[in-house]
């Protein structure tokens, strides 16, 4: 037991030389280490507390498409000439003894025929409607890239060039561009002329009608009397031939025989007039009833005939607009001959190299968009109180860690996600404003929730300052490279800064310590 005893004793002291050496040995090498000396500038600026948090950014992916899209239109103007209804009055009526009746001719209303030619009223006219015809192919205008400005990773503008157009596929598209504007003015015209002849054409039919329709009483009993006067004038003829019949010499057979073949035919004459009488008869009333028919409705009549009138030189008006718009479209994209950015932000992706053609399948690039920037973030429950929508925050990121960025509070999340160790927490998403030169999807970014600061004061990091009792102190680098000692008041800090007094901006504090 002793032996253990006396072996734990040895054993200890020497433990405790070892011990001894190593104290010895550290002191001297700390002795003996070289100082570090690191310069800081004193700041101006704001001196904030409170949650931090980390997490990945975001940043919306836009895309530039060629969006160009014209309608290339084939245009052309023409009437189509309506059926013609009935004509104007026509001849007399003709008969054994001079007079007769008019026949009815053909006339198309909606479907319906009636009418007459000869001595009645017109009916609907020439009713011919202009059309516009169109055949539009909606195609992206052939523009070739000549070169290509821009690469992956580079940071562009809005309104910065990225690409140019070859000068040939410009003009072969502006000449295609103003031909169509030029056919489209031509159809307009002439939609316009055509119109003027319906608007012509449907006048005359009109006042055709109206004169028609005032006299429709005058020349219904016309044909009335016509038509008692031919059969009258038979009767009368008839009757002359039968006495000169009977006065005749029986001896005279020629001339008997001729009287006999002149009453042969006075009657039959006679017959088929009193067979057709009432057939005549309804004719001329039928003509009367259409005469005053037309007359009553020749506005409508007019108004059917002129009612597309405007219509076709309205589409050809719209078909101008469309290609001049176009044509103006074209110009204003292609101003230069250059292909601008849309947007602000890192290119991603390029779609086109110089030869290639513009295609609305392919977008021109891809941004990391700069107005887009997001990054939410996670702060526990303990924390959450502290946080209100469009607060302010800082940001900074760890591949920018001596520079603080801007940005606000959009949204809190009402879910909560609680941890591997339950702690509860809701997602906050902070819009970050402002952003270093370059900043990629996926970077991290620490995201400051403020509870207090200072604003507008000078700070320096906390490792600048001495504390010495009550009093604090700063070793300032003068002009000559010496070091001097200052008295400095120390105010708000936030564990890595501090609000300081006693110095002034720019001042370059030095940080002392050794290399271990």
């Amino acid at each position: 037991m002793k032996k253990i005893l006396a072996g734990a004793a040895a054993l200890i002291i020497a433990g405790g030389a070892f011990y001894g050496y190593r104290t010895y040995n550290d002191m001297e090498l700390k002795s003996s280490a070289a100082p570090i000396v690191k310069e800081v500038s004193v700041s101006k600026g704001n001196v904030t507390a409170g949650v931090t948090e980390s997490a990945a950014v975001s940043i919306e992916s836009l895309e530039q498409t060629y969006d160009l899209s014209l309608t290339s239109t084939g245009i052309s103007a023409s009437v189509e000439s309506g059926k013609s209804s009935g004509g104007s009055s026509g001849g007399s009526a003709g008969g054994g003894m001079g007079g007769g009746m008019p026949s009815m001719g053909g006339m198309s209303i909606g479907g319906m025929s009636s009418g007459r030619s000869g001595g009645g009223s017109s009916g609907m006219g020439s009713m011919g409607s202009t059309n516009v015809s169109t055949q539009s192919e909606s195609s992206p205008v052939q523009l070739v890239i000549d070169k290509v400005l821009i690469t992956e990773g580079q940071s562009v503008k809005k309104g910065d060039v990225i690409m140019t157009i070859t000068q040939e596929s410009i003009d072969a598209a502006r000449s295609e561009l103003t031909k169509a504007v030029d056919d489209a003015k031509l159809a307009l015209r002439q939609a316009q002329i055509d119109e003027d002849e319906t608007k012509l054409s449907a006048q005359f039919d009109y006042d055709t009608r109206i004169t028609e329709g005032k006299n429709a009483k005058t020349v219904y009993n016309t044909t009335m009397n016509e038509i008692a006067q031919n059969i009258n004038g038979l009767y009368t003829q008839i009757y002359e031939v039968q006495v000169d019949i009977s006065e005749c010499d029986e001896e005279d057979e020629k001339q008997l025989t001729q009287l006999n073949t002149q009453l042969e035919n006075l009657q039959s004459q006679l017959t088929s007039a009193l067979n057709s009488r009432e057939a005549e008869e309804l004719s001329a009333r039928q003509t009367y009833d259409e005469a005053v028919m037309y007359y009553e409705n020749a506005q409508d009549l007019y108004d059917v005939s002129v009612n597309d009138v405007g219509t076709a030189s309205e589409e050809a008006q719209d078909a101008v607009d469309s290609a001049q718009a176009d044509l103006e479209a074209f110009e204003e994209y292609i101003a230069d001959g250059s292909i601008r950015a849309e947007y602000t932000g890192v290119i991603t992706s390029v779609g086109y190299s110089s030869g290639d053609t513009l295609s609305a399948d392919t977008a021109i690039a891809s941004y990391a968009d700069a107005e887009s920037i997001t990054v939410t973030v996670n702060v526990t429950e303990d924390d959450i109180s502290a946080v209100h929508i469009d607060d302010a925050v800082e940001v900074d990121f760890l591949s920018y860690p001596d520079d603080i960025f801007e940005g606000y509070v959009s949204s809190i999340g009402s879910s909560s996600t609680s941890g591997s160790s339950s702690t509860v927490s809701y997602p906050v998403t902070v819009v970050i404003t402002t952003t270093p030169e370059t900043l990629l999807s996926g970077m991290t970014a620490n995201v400051t929730f403020i509870t207090k600061q200072v604003k507008d004061v000078l700070y320096v990091s906390n490792k600048a300052v001495t504390n010495e009792g009550t009093e604090s102190y700063v070793l300032r680098k003068a002009d000559d490279g010496s070091e001097e000692k200052v008295n400095v008041e120390v105010g708000f800090s936030n564990g890595s800064i501090a609000e300081i007094k006693g110095v002034s901006e720019g001042d370059t504090l030095l940080i002392k310590g050794k290399e271990s």
